[in-house]
């Protein structure tokens, strides 16, 4: 049964034409990615998937997939994107706020450069925060996946981070696939 976060995103978020395809596609990959990070992903997170895929969000907010999809290069990995955090995260100057970076998933990147992800606590995924890192600043948040997304969908995420998703009720999640539909149909056209 879907949390309410997730039915609460699904009343003002629809998927994308593309989403059951491409979400039948993204799920494929989930063991691949918990062997790889050795972590159970979140379970609002893979409700996400089942329901959107991977993409992205008002065309400002890429949601990566498990791991990439064989065969298709337009995917974003979830494996693959927290490798390079981790990697940044072990730096001198984040490593006094981060750690060594390996206590966090990075599930997500916005347009800003800001990075999405969960910090690693508790004794099931299910407990895991999102944080917010960017400029240097390590926002955490006292939610998980699909509340976070529910509330910056609906104005409820703290002041500087709501206006990062803006304040309109006119929100667009395109499923990766699309996104490429989209871009080839764009640049073919141009």
């Amino acid at each position: 049964m879907p949390s309410d976060a997730l039915e609460r995103l699904r009343s003002v978020l629809p998927p994308s034409p593309g989403s059951a395809e491409g979400a039948a596609l993204d799920l494929q990959t989930i063991a691949v990615a918990e062997a790889a990070l050795r972590i159970r992903l979140p379970p609002d997170y893979l409700e996400f998937l089942a329901v959107y895929g991977a993409g992205t969000l008002d065309d400002f907010l890429l949601i990566a997939a498990p791991e990439r999809v064989p065969g298709h290069r337009y995917s974003t990995s979830i494996v693959e994107i927290t490798g390079t955090f981790r990697v940044a995260a072990a730096k001198p100057y984040k490593a006094e706020l981060l750690g060594a970076g390996e206590a966090y998933v990075r599930w997500g990147v916005d347009d800003g450069g800001v990075s999405h992800l969960w910090r690693i606590e508790g004794g099931s995924s299910a407990e895991w925060p999102v944080c917010v890192y960017g400029d240097g600043e390590l926002t955490v948040l006292p939610y998980g996946f699909a509340e976070y997304l529910a509330r910056a969908c609906t104005g409820g995420l703290p002041g500087k981070l709501q206006r990062r998703f803006g304040t309109d009720d006119d929100h667009e999640f395109l499923h990766w696939q699309d996104q490429f539909r989209r871009d080839t149909e764009r640049y073919a056209s141009s």
